[in-house]
């Protein structure tokens, strides 16, 4: 408080200048009106009040200037007392002494304050003693003086004492705003550490949810392709459990992210048209194989005013109804749950107002305690701990489902008594969507009207059923047993209108499922069969291994996917889709041009791709050649920005990679952005780190989109076609069916490769992922020496990319045992500098895991060329005609083409070399790993040695 205190001095100080020469004139003018000389009145107030002043320009408010305040501030009541001598007011003066002895306390100092006292002691001895005439005329009063004096020395300890009491409370201010800045300090010291300790747990959640769900997504992905290939009853099941378990354990990776993501305030609603109350029925479907396994009736009970399509974010509406019904299952024994809706109060005028959209979820279960209920949405806490121990969970689904119903406008309440069930309600708005089409899946239009009968005992079950055939607008009749179906089967056969397709339950009591497939497939009085699915909950072992024979025509897993029904209802009732024999012949045939493109308005447009490693760069190149797009190609940032500087108008959009030499993908962006907007020239990233910490980084340097590597052609096509603008331009040819050369033959099998999915990546081009198997053998084989001499020489950035390249490549070429060890590699440069020792494990996993895949790679070299593929060479062309191409070839290469493969084709064809010649060339090999700076160099060197009639030339046609 020092400096606050210095401010009220210096204030006070100059108030003191303008006091001091307010008084000259006064002075002037009462010793006029007294009879006396007004002159020297008045320059004795200028001299005093010019002394102060000249001290406080010269010396501020330093001790000295405060001592000769407190002199003359009493020097002027002296000089009005001498000067009313003989008036009757002068001993009324007497008064202004102690106002100007009570100015110094705003020193807040007591020296000035005794400096005052003494000089109003030693006035009143000069006048009793030296000038007694000027107060006493007739005789000197010492009492009276005595009386002044101990009434000035009580004032003055007064004043010294408050002025004391003052500055030790402004000492104590100081101390305390000292203690409060140190305080804040230490506070924003822990915040930031907190805030990285934060940011570390959501790093660590986002690479530990990234670990699992890659082999997580394979896991789900292989369950996908297997459905789709011919596998029998019993296989089928297996793929769909373990395809349904991966999906309980992706939703609660789900579970954990999505509440990470709202506590660092990033967890964001989607607007999208979508029918709230299929959302219900699609999210009951899931839990209904374990409600039924309990005896837990499902139900709904909705509210017609509700409308069919509204606009907001589905997915997570359905993720809260999903929390609340399973959680309603899990602590339900016996009973049921019932899931109801009710609109609220409409907000707004017209179509396009707000919907309010009450929702309860009504359980017979064991219900809750007030105490348990006070930390029910409490994150990883249960009502208590027994219940985690019988019903199993996180605690997350209620907490993240208040997070998103609050996102969403609303709150989740909750009403229980224990062992008498529980209610939880919630209201969520959304906005009111006239004029949608729906987006989601629909039968064939010759399939609406089949006559359909659905048979469940569960009456969750038939409503869902009826739900789902409403949807689509067609009719689903139910019922609640075999023996009922049998009867209105019976019915229906007998007035001529039969029922065409019975979905009919496995586990019912009484007949079950397979017993009235036998029986209805053997009544004499149900003319008409019907088609005839089972829907099964279970899939064990006895279903698949009894269902052959019963006479179905196929069966359904609970719960009923919408795609799955229709494949089925298609695939039976073939002679009733839409169209005729033709129109289906001609969909069946296979498609030539089934390679992915982008919008027709956007083929033929100009992108900048930014990849320093040359097989991603390939990758990358193929995949936007295929997709009708014109690519340029640079291997890292400061090209790019280069490229951008003098072609920039050019380009409709930079494809970038991150982690790249000489300058980043993140820097590049930066300065690109700074001549050039996101809406001028979009910048989509391109990176094996799919963490949110990394999209952020890339948004917050002016990127656009994010892309993750390994590249998923369909991703990356949805990122072309929403961020490219349309334009009016002549489409660039794609060259789809392209002839493999001689040696371009790759097997199905290469262990360690994922040959299948690596091809996926590739829109199968079989020759693209040779080629790049080889150039991998080639460009990674000395990997893990290059990481060794790297750290041994401190090079720790150089290391963490080679390894972040290794991880990328080896994800792309599916060699994922690989592609862990170079991200534990890459990850443990990133979190320090491990020495020698340290690094050795690492780089150990590194050579173990690329051994098989470059010894794999290099015997797919040694295949290249059969026996029968080494045709003798041609004729050569005449010299004019290798010059031409040669010249060709020269300038594919200096505008780094990917053409140059075919202009290399045609000038060694016109060299006359033979096949194995070609395929061993340097240009070649130089080619296939996209190296245009050594292919130009081969280009000179051959183009000297190589010619019609040189020596190197002639010695190659002998060989």
């Amino acid at each position: 408080m020092q400096y606050e205190l210095t401010l009220l001095r210096e204030k006070f100080g100059r108030f003191l200048i303008g006091l001091l020469w307010l008084h000259a004139p006064l002075l002037a003018v009462v010793a006029a009106l007294n009879g006396h000389s007004w002159l020297w009145a008045g320059l004795s107030g200028v001299a005093i009040a010019g002394v102060y002043h000249l001290s406080y320009a010269s010396n501020g408010i330093a001790l000295s200037t405060r001592y000769l305040s407190s002199v003359a501030l009493m020097a002027e009541p002296a000089l009005l007392v001498f000067l009313l001598r003989g008036h009757a007011w002068q001993m009324d003066m007497h008064m202004y002494f102690f106002a100007m002895l009570a100015l110094t306390i705003a020193w807040f100092d007591a020296r000035p304050i005794l400096m005052a006292a003494v000089a109003v002691a030693l006035h009143h001895l000069v006048l009793v003693y030296l000038l007694p005439y000027a107060v006493f005329p007739a005789n000197a009063d010492l009492p009276r003086v005595l009386l002044h004096a101990a009434i000035v020395a009580f004032q003055t300890v007064v004043l010294v004492w408050l002025a004391r009491m003052i500055s030790a409370a402004f000492e104590r201010i100081r101390d305390m705003n000292q203690e409060i800045l140190t305080a804040n300090a230490e506070l924003k010291q822990r915040t930031t550490e907190a805030e990285k300790a934060n940011q570390a747990k959501s790093m660590f959640v986002a690479n530990m949810s990234h670990e699992i769900r890659t082999p997580l997504n394979a896991v789900l992905g292989f369950c996908h392709l297997m459905q789709r290939t011919e596998m029998n009853a019993r296989q089928l099941d297996y793929v769909q459990k373990i395809s349904d378990a991966g999906t309980t354990l992706l939703r609660l990776i789900n579970d954990i992210l999505d509440f990470s993501k709202n506590e660092a305030g990033k967890l964001t609603l989607e607007a999208a048209p979508f029918n709230p109350h299929a959302v219900i029925e699609q999210q009951l479907q899931m839990v209904l194989v374990g409600a039924e396994s309990k005896g837990v009736h499902l139900e709904v009970q909705k509210d017609p005013g509700i409308p069919r399509e509204v606009m907001g974010d589905g997915m997570r509406f359905g993720q809260v109804i999903l929390n609340l019904v399973s959680n309603a299952v899990k602590f339900t024994e016996q009973g049921s749950v019932t899931v109801r809706t009710r609109a609220g109060e409409r907000v707004g005028d017209g179509d396009n107002d707000r919907v309010t959209m009450l929702v309860e979820i009504i359980d017979t279960g064991i219900g809750m305690s007030p105490e348990q209920q006070k930390n029910l949405f409490t994150s990883f806490t249960q009502a208590d701990n027994t219940m985690t121990r019988r019903f199993g969970g996180t605690g997350l689904g209620l907490a993240i489902s208040r997070q998103i119903v609050g996102l969403m406008g609303g709150d989740i309440t909750v009403r229980s008594r224990q062992w008498e069930g529980t209610t939880f309600s919630f209201a969520v708005h959304f906005d009111r969507v006239s004029g949608i089409v729906s987006q989601d899946v629909i039968p064939d239009p010759g399939l609406r009207d089949l006559r359909i009968l659905g048979v469940d005992d569960n009456p969750a079950s038939r409503q869902l059923i009826e739900e789902l055939f409403h949807q689509w607008g067609m009719r689903a009749d139910v019922a609640v047993s075999a023996s009922e179906a049998i009867s209105r089967l019976q019915a229906a056969d007998g007035a001529g209108k039969p029922y065409e397709l019975v979905l009919i339950d496995w586990k019912m009591p009484g007949m079950d499922g397979l017993e009235a497939v036998r029986a209805i497939s053997q009544d004499a009085y149900i003319r008409a069969k019907p088609k005839m699915v089972v829907v099964t909950a279970y899939g064990s072992d006895q279903f698949t291994s009894e269902i052959d024979g019963y006479g179905h025509a196929g069966y359904l897993t609970k719960p009923l996917q919408p795609r799955a029904v229709i494949t089925t209802l298609e695939d039976l009732f073939r002679n009733r889709l839409a169209g005729s024999a033709q129109d289906h012949a001609e969909k069946a045939k296979p498609r030539i041009d089934g390679v992915p493109q982008v919008e027709p308005a956007l083929r033929g447009q100009r992108v900048l791709l930014v990849e320093d490693n040359e097989i991603n760069r390939e990758i990358a190149i193929e995949l936007l050649t295929d997709a009708g797009l014109r690519v340029d190609a640079v291997e890292n940032g400061l090209q790019a920005v280069e490229q951008v500087a003098r072609q920039g108008d050019s380009y409709a959009m930079v494809l970038m990679d991150l982690q790249m030499p000489i300058m980043d993908g993140i820097e590049a962006t930066i300065r690109i952005r700074k001549d050039r907007s996101a809406a001028e020239l979009p910048i989509v990233a391109m990176t094996a780190h799919a963490y949110a910490d990394e999209k952020d980084r890339c948004m917050a340097a002016g990127m656009n989109d994010h892309v993750a590597k390994p590249v998923e052609p369909p991703v990356l096509l949805a990122a072309l076609n929403r961020w490219l603008k349309p334009v009016t331009l002549v489409p660039a040819p794609v060259n789809i069916a392209k002839v493999a050369p001689a040696g371009d033959d790759l097997p199905d099998h290469l262990p360690p490769f994922g040959i299948a999915r690596a091809l996926e990546r590739v829109n199968g081009k079989r020759p693209l992922l040779r080629r790049l198997i080889l150039s991998f053998a080639d460009s990674q084989a000395r990997v893990p020496d290059e990481l060794g001499r790297l750290l041994a020489e401190g090079k720790y950035d150089d290391a963490r990319r080679t390894a972040h390249t290794l991880k990328g490549l080896a994800g792309s070429l599916e060699l994922p045992d690989l592609q862990q060890a170079a991200a534990e590699m890459e990850r443990a440069l990133k979190e320090g500098t491990p020495g020698e020792h340290e690094a050795a494990p690492y780089i150990a996993r590194i050579a173990a895991w690329l051994e098989p895949a470059v010894a794999a790679a290099r015997g797919l070299s040694g295949t290249t060329v059969a026996a029968g593929d080494r045709s003798a060479p041609v004729a050569p062309a005449s010299a004019t005609e290798i010059e031409e191409r040669r010249a060709a070839l020269h300038e594919q290469l200096i505008k780094r083409s990917l053409s140059a493969r075919a202009g290399f084709a045609a000038w060694a064809e016109a060299l006359g070399l033979p096949a194995e010649a070609i395929a061993a060339h340097p240009l070649r090999l130089a080619l296939d790993r996209l190296d245009y700076a050594t292919a130009l160099r081969e280009l000179e060197i051959s183009g000297k040695d190589a010619g019609p009639g040189s020596e190197k030339a002639s010695a190659g046609e002998q060989s």
